[in-house]
C-alpha cells in the first residue's frame, strides 16, 4: 500500500508541518466600521476545532459584534506562532500545550490565557505488524517527533504497560513526510502522532490504535503587551472566540469546508476531519455552558507534567514556574458572561 493513494507524500508532509503561508491571508479580516480594536492573531491550519474557530473568526461578523478587527495571520504550526507572539507580530495565538510550555521554559513575555480546543494523540501500529496492544512493543521500534506533546503521551503508554522506553523498546525520532511514507508502504510496525493524522491513517486502512491519549490541548497564550495592558479587549476576544467555538459546533459541514479550503488541509477527506473534531468534546456542544474557555486544574496540573517531561528529556532549558506563565482570570469571568448570554448562532452573519 502506497500513503499516496489517498494523501501524496509531500501534501502529508504539508500538513504535518504545517506549511502554509507565513503572512496574513488574502481574505484576513472581518469588515466592519471604524474604531474597532485590531487584534493579531496567530493560527495554524492543522488543527481540529482551533482551526475551525480561526475560520469561523474570520468569516461571520461575531468579532465585529465584540467591537474586533481580527488581523488572521496564518503561520506554519506552534514554532512560527510562538516566535510571533513572543516578538509581538501577533497578540494572541494557538500553540499546543508543549509549546506553550516551551515559552515558559525561556522566560519569554506571554501568558497562556485560556484553552481553546482538545485534540488526541495515540500510539499506533501498522496493519502488517500484527500488533494488537503496547505490551507487544517489546524489543520494537516506536517511530514518531520528538519534543511534541504526542511523544510525552507516548512514553507514558509504554511505561503503564510495563516497559521502559531504551531498555524494553526504543523511539526513533523521525520527521512527519518520512513517517508518512513508512506507514504507507508498511515499512515500520509503530509510530506515534496525533490527530487529524491518527484519523487519516485509520480512515486510510494504514494502522490502528492501541493506545490515545485525549487530554492534549491547543491553547491561547498572548503577549504581555495585550494581556496585561489591553484586558478589556483581551476579554472581548475570549468571548468571541466562545461564540466562535459554539458557532462551529453548530454548523459542522459549513466550517469544516471552511477548514478544507486552505492549504494545508485541502487533501484532509470530511470523514477524516469531522472524526478527529469529534474528539473535542466542545466540538459536539448543546448548550453555550458545554464551552469552557478557562484551563481547568486537570489542564494546568497537565502543563506542569510536560514541563517536568520537557527537562528530564533535555527539551528545556529550564524548568519553568507554570503558575507565573498562566492567567485564566478574565477568562473565567467569559465563561460566566457566556453562559449567562443566551447567544443564538442562528443570528450570526456570514461576511467572507
Amino acid at each position: 500500500m502506497n500513503v499516496t493513494s489517498t494523501l501524496s507524500r509531500r501534501r502529508f508532509g504539508q500538513l504535518a508541518a504545517g506549511i502554509a503561508a507565513a503572512a496574513t491571508l488574502a481574505k484576513p479580516a472581518i469588515l466592519r466600521a471604524q474604531g474597532a480594536d485590531v487584534v493579531k492573531m496567530g493560527w495554524f491550519n492543522t488543527t481540529t476545532v482551533s482551526a475551525q474557530i480561526a475560520h469561523v473568526l474570520m468569516r461571520t461578523d461575531i468579532a465585529a459584534r465584540n467591537g474586533l478587527r481580527m488581523n488572521m495571520i496564518q503561520l506554519n504550526a506552534s514554532p512560527a506562532v510562538n516566535e510571533a507572539i513572543v516578538s509581538n507580530a501577533a497578540d494572541v495565538g494557538t500553540l499546543s500545550d508543549f509549546a506553550a510550555v516551551t515559552t515558559m521554559a525561556v522566560g519569554a513575555p506571554v501568558t497562556t490565557i485560556a484553552s481553546q480546543a482538545r485534540f488526541r494523540s495515540a500510539v499506533l501500529v501498522t496493519k502488517k505488524s500484527g500488533i494488537t496492544d503496547v505490551a507487544g512493543l517489546k524489543g520494537k521500534q516506536v517511530y514518531g517527533t520528538f519534543g511534541i506533546t504526542a511523544f510525552q503521551n507516548a512514553q507514558e503508554a509504554m511505561i503503564k504497560a510495563g516497559l521502559t522506553p531504551g531498555r524494553d523498546m526504543t523511539f526513533v525520532n523521525v520527521g512527519p513526510a518520512e513517517l508518512a511514507d513508512a506507514v504507507g508502504a508498511q515499512r515500520i510496525d509503530a509510530f506515534f502522532t496525533y490527530d487529524p493524522f491518527v484519523s487519516f491513517f485509520e480512515n486510510a486502512g494504514f494502522a490502528q490504535v492501541i493506545s490515545e491519549n485525549l487530554t492534549p490541548v491547543i491553547v491561547l497564550t498572548a503577549n504581555n503587551r495585550f494581556f496585561k495592558d489591553r484586558p478589556e479587549v483581551a476579554e472581548r476576544f475570549l468571548l468571541a472566540n466562545s461564540q466562535a467555538l459554539y458557532f462551529a459546533s453548530q454548523n459542522h459541514d459549513l466550517v469544516n469546508g471552511w477548514f478544507r479550503s486552505l492549504e494545508p488541509a485541502k487533501n484532509i477527506p470530511e470523514a477524516v476531519l469531522e472524526k478527529a473534531s469529534g474528539y473535542d468534546p466542545a466540538w459536539n456542544a448543546k448548550a453555550p455552558t458545554d464551552i469552557k474557555a478557562a484551563l481547568s486544574d486537570e489542564q494546568v496540573n497537565k502543563l506542569n507534567q510536560l514541563a517536568e517531561w520537557g527537562v528530564e528529556a533535555k527539551l528545556l532549558p529550564r524548568l519553568p514556574d507554570v503558575s507565573k506563565f498562566v492567567d485564566t482570570t478574565i477568562a473565567g469571568k467569559v465563561d460566566a458572561a457566556f453562559a449567562a448570554q443566551n447567544f443564538d448562532p442562528k443570528t450570526v452573519k456570514i461576511v467572507g
